[in-house]
């Protein structure tokens, strides 16, 4: 019961993280953002500042909104609930679901950003935040279905979501830095939802 409560709140947490959005300090997945390489990207007059009001928009369009931010608060609050057939596991599948593909399509989108090298950081980071969101809902989808479901390697999913979380947590706090630290190189204003 303690780990089921502990699976529900890092649930909840994540879908918190998402609704943050998150930017960069690894480099991404060989198959990460653009292939075209570091600096070669055609640049115009204000291409950072372009860049950014890009990426600000896949960050708003991946983000929960106020309503969905209280439908999650209120879903923590309920327990087990969630892996329990009903309406608030019902209704904490489809917010999953719509973080999976809100996440996938940030993903995507940020493969189609050129790639500068002054955003270089941030531009892997963003992607590899959103993939990895991604991947870590979909997980978790599958323990509301299936609370002892396995990955590819045989292993409980569950067991692992907590550490998952918490990596992604680190990677958004790494990630939030690098932006604001962009952000103030080149005179870009804070992003707001």
């Amino acid at each position: 019961m303690k780990w089921q409560t502990s699976v529900l709140s890092a649930i909840l947490t994540i879908a918190a993280l998402s609704s943050i959005g998150a930017e960069a300090q690894r480099a991404a997945a060989p198959d990460g953002p653009s292939t075209i390489a570091s600096g070669n990207a055609p640049m115009g007059d204000n291409h950072v500042a372009q860049w950014f009001s890009k990426y600000d928009a896949i960050r708003r369009a991946a983000q929960m909104n106020p309503q969905e931010r209280q439908r999650a608060d209120n879903l923590m609050s309920k327990g087990l609930s969630i892996v329990v057939p009903g309406p608030e596991k019902a209704i904490t599948g489809q917010l999953l679901v719509k973080l999976v593909n809100r996440n996938r399509v940030a993903a995507d989108q940020m493969k189609g950003l050129p790639l500068y090298k002054e955003t270089e950081q941030l531009h892997r980071g963003y992607y590899q935040y959103f993939a990895t969101a991604q991947a870590l809902f979909s997980d978790y989808l599958k323990v509301q279905n299936d609370i002892l479901a396995r990955d590819a390697n045989g292993a409980m999913i569950a067991g692992g979501l907590m550490n998952r979380k918490q990596s992604l947590a680190a990677l958004d706090e790494n990630n939030k830095a690098l932006d604001a630290q962009l952000r103030q190189q080149f005179n870009i204003p804070p992003y707001r939802y």
